[in-house]
């Protein structure tokens, strides 16, 4: 089970830095305050899941991550219609 928790933290934490960095670029200023702080609360889980699981958190947590950031650019690009 800590597993799939850790899968799906990942893929969030990761999936909300990727949307931040669009953001970013793209000058959002709201949607990176309110990013930020979302960031900030998947980041102490991961790292708490990380401290529980030990190295093998690694491959579920990666598998998260990668699709995270595929999904991010694909959100970020349908919710500010790419110009």
């Amino acid at each position: 089970m800590i597993y799939l928790i850790s899968l799906l933290t990942s893929f969030i934490a990761v999936s909300l830095k990727g949307f931040q960095q669009k953001n970013v670029i793209g000058g959002h200023h709201k949607a990176v305050f309110i990013t930020s702080y979302m960031m900030a609360a998947f980041d102490v889980a991961s790292v708490t899941l990380i401290v529980k699981g030990g190295w093998p958190i690694a491959i579920s947590s990666g598998t998260g991550a990668s699709f995270g950031m595929l999904f991010a650019i694909h959100l970020h690009d349908r919710i500010f219609k790419r110009q």
